[in-house]
């Protein structure tokens, strides 16, 4: 449990999750245990979730990411979906301006909206039934594809170090939580748990606390200044 929980902490954690929901049965009326050995075994911290990509990294892309690659990267960056769940996006999962499609992972099936800079670039695909996203031979890409495909481009371009799909997930989140949005609405949106939206948005969050402090600095000597103007005292 130890070497799953500094490697794969969410990954420990659920399993210990199981083990303690299974040692409380047995600890049940049918008393097969005695006592329940997973009792005060603490979570494993799982940090702050994936390294969202930067505002350089997602300039750079805006501006030099073609073709697949870049399809790919604005449904993740916009939908903050999971690679295993863009793969699947396809026109028949756009529901009234926004996409409908379970989630693979946890059958969660969130409502994203496709908000105006991903309307614009789907407005230049190409109109076909299937995934959004295809390899030349027409086929469907699969998750291990567009790995490939991203860390080719991350060999050739230092900009894009240490980027990974997940991050644009992080990105997806912050960018709503800057727009106001509850965590709650954003779960509903990306279809991720409130906590793990929470655990994403707390930079997000941090970022709007200090730009407050010091707006309100700012509007506090402002307010010195019109007060010392009207009284006509000086320091």
């Amino acid at each position: 449990m130890e070497t799953i929980g500094a490697e794969k902490p969410g990954t420990a954690n659920n399993v210990l999750d199981a083990l303690r929901s299974m040692c409380r049965w047995a600890c049940g009326p049918r008393e097969l245990l005695s006592r329940d050995p997973t009792q005060g075994v603490p979570h494993f911290e799982q940090g702050e979730g994936h390294k969202p990509w930067s505002p350089e990294q997602l300039a750079w892309a805006d501006k030099n990411l073609t073709g697949m690659l870049r399809r790919a990267y604005v449904l993740g960056r916009f939908t903050g979906q999971r690679i295993s769940d863009m793969v699947r996006l396809g026109p028949t999962d756009v529901d009234e301006g926004g996409f409908s499609l379970r989630q693979k992972k946890t059958g969660v099936r969130p409502w994203c909206p496709i908000f105006p800079e991903l309307e614009a670039e789907m407005e230049t695909w190409e109109k076909r039934p299937g995934p959004f996203l295809r390899q030349e031979s027409g086929k469907p890409f699969t998750p291990n594809g567009l790995w490939k495909m991203l860390d080719r481009v991350r060999e050739d371009h230092p900009e894009l170090a240490g980027v990974v799909w997940h991050g644009l997930r992080a990105n997806a989140v912050i960018r709503l939580r800057q727009e106001g949005y509850t965590a709650l609405q954003i779960s509903d949106m990306v279809g991720m748990s409130v906590p793990m939206v929470e655990r994403y948005s707390r930079y997000a969050d941090r970022k709007a606390g200090g730009q407050a402090v010091l707006l309100q600095m700012e509007e506090r000597k402002q307010a010195k200044i019109v007060k010392r103007g009207k009284t006509g005292k000086r320091k």
